[in-house]
């Protein structure tokens, strides 16, 4: 039997369409092509997703096989309520942060400096392609390239940064501050001021 899937419905050669949350339940009970089709649903997007946060390739690999198996393990706690998709993007999201707390990567300060938010918007961002901003994303330090990626990315609010973090609401807007004007200053030495 062989899935192509999509979060509405699992598609097979020889068998009717089956809805979503019945291949998670095959999955649950243990049917390994329905997981792989789970499996190849997620790869790509939360492996980009890892990548983002741990930086590199090596660290990349581990957290994407670490989150893949809290998937695998957590599935039957998923209830259908809201996308699948963010649903396991949170617990991507859940595994790299834990990685980088508990490796003791993630290294905050709080700023004391003056920081003119409005002079740290991105310009330019636009004209980058996805690779190249990864590039210049990776090359931020760990504290600044979580909240870039759980702000900016996961679209995730200061207070709530603050309470998976662990830290005050103004370290986060304070880092996230920090973060853009790095990102822009790197985007105007690669790449050039796009104007």
């Amino acid at each position: 039997m062989t899935f192509m899937l999509s979060e509405k419905k699992i598609f097979s050669r020889s068998n009717p369409v089956y809805p979503f949350q019945v291949i998670v339940t095959m999955a649950v009970d243990g049917d390994e092509k329905a997981f792989k089709a789970i499996y190849d649903m997620l790869s790509g997007k939360m492996y980009s997703l890892c990548l983002r946060y741990a930086g590199n390739r090596n660290d990349a690999d581990d957290l994407f096989q670490e989150g893949i198996i809290r998937v695998y393990k957590n599935l039957s706690g998923f209830k259908g309520i809201g996308p699948f998709e963010a649903w396991a993007r949170r617990i991507f999201v859940n595994t790299c942060i834990d990685y980088l707390k508990n490796k003791q990567k993630l290294v905050f300060s709080e700023l004391t400096d003056a920081i003119d938010i409005g002079s740290s918007e991105l310009t330019g961002i636009t004209k980058l392609t996805q690779a190249d901003l990864l590039k210049i994303i990776q090359r931020l330090p760990n504290g600044y390239r979580t909240i870039v990626n759980l702000y900016l990315v996961e679209e995730y609010n200061h207070k709530e940064i603050a309470e998976m973090l662990g830290i005050s609401e103004g370290t986060s807007k304070s880092q996230l501050s920090r973060a853009r004007i790095i990102l822009q200053k790197s985007i105007l030495e690669s790449y050039g001021r796009y104007q």
